[in-house]
């Protein structure tokens, strides 16, 4: 098995010039989305869905999780209760 830091380290000049040409200003943002998106999207797979254990297997706090997903477009934001007016 090929050592994963091995393999990021050789893509990242490459990501870099892709999102500088595409993204200039953003470089950081979207080289961390790249790969933050299938990392949370594979930990939510591995725990059918469940926020909490997908966030205790990567080691972070399930809000935190919850809020990168919806920034990431991974699960849909829940949309805000109105109020009635009821008691």
């Amino acid at each position: 098995m090929v050592d994963a830091t091995i393999v990021i380290t050789e893509a990242v000049p490459a990501l870099a010039e892709h999102l500088l040409m595409a993204r200039p200003g953003r470089v950081y943002r979207e080289a961390v989305a790249v790969i933050e998106r299938p990392l949370l999207a594979h930990a939510l797979t591995l725990t059918g869905g469940n926020q909490l254990r997908a966030a205790r297997l990567l080691g972070m706090n399930r809000n935190t999780l919850h809020k990168r997903c919806r920034e990431l477009g991974l699960i849909e934001a829940r949309p805000r209760r109105v109020p009635t007016g009821k008691s």
